[in-house]
């Protein structure tokens, strides 16, 4: 028996107990109709987002139940029920029979559960719900990744920097939540207080570098016009939007540079480039806010490529860019233009937000990118690519969150840009931030 073997006959043998104790639980959470089923708890919260919805931007689960198909793929291991039973189990419920089918099946997964269903963990989910935090969540998943990058036998990881920032995210959260409910419970804040809730949650930005002080008063002010039925001027709505694009977009730039700092420290081998120069998707989402020509995101990070192989290989243009953009046969036979054309066609596309690719088409192209340049990315062009479509998602949201409002739809897209001009800002304080962390450990 070879080693992996012998560990996940280990893990598999420690995971009983734990499953028959969690398969005990379900039981007892049956309705009148003895139906189980497991909600996902998600606040709307600007200052901790639903882990869900950064699955969801990233393109990796969209529905709990795909969490299901994940671990059937990976494990080689199918769940025998019906797809319905699958999809049941997250919303209106199954029966007993098809729960104990679920936690036979979880004994066959080697997860090592004891890492991530310890004592000490299920306390913090615990607590966190009770305030009415998405750290839950974000403490189990987080939890998770650690505990397979410790089954496989590593030490560290590149987003160890992103997770000890959503990790103090969590904490400051719980706590101001647990603040807010006591206040709630002794009459100090009502539900109906929108502006007393607007000021009760401004320690949570107070000291951020990257935050206008003057946002959380503005906001306040409008607040209380809105509460009181005051219409509001086309001026005091952009200005109310903009406090929103601050407060909305602040964790994911947050999380973006930290987790480009910890992959460039990780990964990187230039000490001088890695202190002194920005990271792509910095770059890419600054120029979507500062170039007129970069029109999205994703449009930025394909400028980097771009620029990227002009200093490894050679001057390269757009055109010479979308020549690595599979096309299919049957694609240029239809339309009867040239192959060139359709690709240079096709990344214009891409750059303009139009017919995006599909995973596997950007896998393909990256991959030629990663030929030309005799090189090898592994996953990481992939997930800057994941990271700036993602970033145009919110963009978009936000543009079709306003449509209806008192204002212009290109003022607002100029409210969105001065807001992502900043992730500069974040990467500098970040990066300094954690080279001085590093300085002083040495």
């Amino acid at each position: 028996m070879d080693a992996t073997q012998d560990k996940s006959d280990t893990i598999l043998a420690k995971n009983e107990k734990l499953l028959d104790g969690f398969h005990d639980d379900l039981k007892k959470s049956a309705d009148e109709h003895n139906k189980v089923k497991v909600t996902d708890f998600k606040s709307p919260s600007f200052y901790l987002p639903p882990v869900s919805k950064i699955h969801e931007l990233l393109g990796f689960i969209t529905n709990q139940k795909q969490w299901i198909d994940f671990l059937e793929t990976s494990y080689e291991t199918p769940l025998k029920i019906s797809k319905t039973s699958k999809y049941a189990f997250f919303s209106k419920g199954v029966g007993l029979r098809t729960v104990s089918k679920i936690v036979d099946w979880l004994k066959l997964i080697p997860i090592p559960l004891e890492y991530i269903t310890n004592k000490r963990m299920l306390a913090k989910i615990l607590r966190s719900g009770k305030a009415g935090s998405n750290a839950g969540a974000w403490f189990s998943t987080i939890s998770s990744y650690e505990a397979s990058v410790k089954f496989l036998g590593k030490t560290n990881h590149e987003f160890s920097l992103l997770f000890n920032f959503i990790e103090q995210r969590c904490i400051t959260d719980v706590k101001l939540l647990e603040s807010i409910k006591k206040d709630v419970k002794s009459g100090k804040l009502t539900s109906k207080d929108l502006a007393g809730a607007w000021q009760a949650l401004n320690p949570l930005w107070e000291n951020s570098p990257h935050i206008p002080q003057s946002v959380t008063g503005v906001l306040e002010e409008l607040m209380f016009l809105h509460q009181n039925k005051k219409r509001l001027s086309e001026q005091q709505t952009i200005d109310f939007i903009e406090c929103y694009i601050y407060l909305s977009f602040d964790f994911f730039m947050e999380a973006i540079t930290h987790y480009e700092i910890g992959c460039r420290i990780h990964y990187g081998k230039n000490k001088e480039k890695i202190e002194n120069e920005f990271g792509m998707i910095t770059k890419a989402i600054n120029a979507f806010a500062t170039q007129e020509d970069i029109k999205t995101c994703f449009a930025g990070i394909l400028k980097e490529f771009k620029d990227v192989l002009s200093e490894l290989v050679g001057d390269t243009s757009y055109r010479k860019l979308a020549s690595f953009i599979q096309i299919e046969e049957s694609e240029t036979s239809l339309s009867g233009e040239l192959l060139e054309d359709k690709q240079y066609s096709q990344l214009k596309d891409w750059r303009n937000g139009k017919n995006l690719p599909s995973g596997k088409k950007l896998t393909i192209f990256l991959e030629n990118l990663d030929e030309y340049a005799n090189t090898s990315s592994g996953f990481i062009t992939f997930d800057m690519c994941r990271i700036t479509l993602a970033m145009d998602k919110l963009v978009n949201e936000a543009l079709m969150g306003v449509k209806n409002d008192n204002c212009d739809q290109d003022d607002i897209e100029q409210v969105i840009k001065k807001v992502f001009s900043n992730i500069t800002n974040y990467y500098q304080v970040n990066l300094q931030t954690e080279l001085e962390k590093r300085e002083l450990a040495t």
